[in-house]
């Protein structure tokens, strides 16, 4: 079935490609401003990054969901189908990012840089998509809208914490800071699985 989706175009009309173009608008429009400069490799991936991401949030909305619910088409199978969507376009366009942006770093940091910025990027998808799953589970057809407001508030609560900083430069905090935003990303798989399970599923014990 998620195959016969594909093949006819139904998942790709099905999910909201506006958010997407205006992503992908905003990324040109930056790479524009910048005029082919990549001095500021971090900085510039970083927004990049944002931008992939705010466009990749609205991915789960569905208009058709509450009659969807009916279908024996798990609710998880097509949050996931939607994302694997989403994760075909991300990937490509940040592979080529990173192409373009990391020759210009240091050669003994472009692992690290390219690693650390894509743990980052993977963290604050699955934010999203974590925070549009439990939208869609209360009720929310379009919880995109909720999405941008929660990853931006979130990376805020990351730059203004001291003690435990996350958005840093390379150098010696890269590695700590780049371990929490991994406890993050699996924090957020988990949160993401759970708000797939099935509303109407029950926890039964064993025996």
């Amino acid at each position: 079935m998620a195959w016969e989706l594909v093949r006819s175009g139904h998942l790709v009309r099905s999910v909201r490609l506006a958010p997407f173009a205006t992503g992908a608008a905003a990324v040109a429009a930056f790479l524009a401003a910048r005029r082919g400069g990549t001095h500021d490799v971090i900085g510039d991936l970083r927004v990049l990054g944002l931008l992939l991401a705010l466009g990749s949030g609205y991915v789960l909305d569905d208009g058709a969901a509450v009659t969807l619910q009916a279908s024996p088409y798990s609710l998880a199978r097509r949050l996931w189908l939607r994302i694997g969507f989403a994760v075909a376009v991300v990937v490509p366009s940040w592979t080529v990012m990173l192409a373009r942006y990391l020759p210009s770093a240091p050669a003994e940091d472009r692992w690290a840089l390219g690693v650390g910025l894509t743990v980052e990027l993977a963290a604050a998808l699955t934010v999203i998509w974590a925070v549009a799953a439990w939208g869609r589970r209360h009720g929310f057809e379009h919880p995109g809208v909720i999405t941008a407001p929660a990853l931006l508030a979130a990376l805020l609560l990351a730059a203004s914490i001291p003690q435990a900083p996350m958005l840093v430069g390379s150098g010696a905090q890269w590695t700590p800071a780049h371990l929490r935003w991994s406890g993050i990303l699996v924090t957020a798989i988990c949160v993401l699985i759970a708000a797939m399970r099935d509303p109407a599923a029950r926890w039964r014990p064993e025996g």
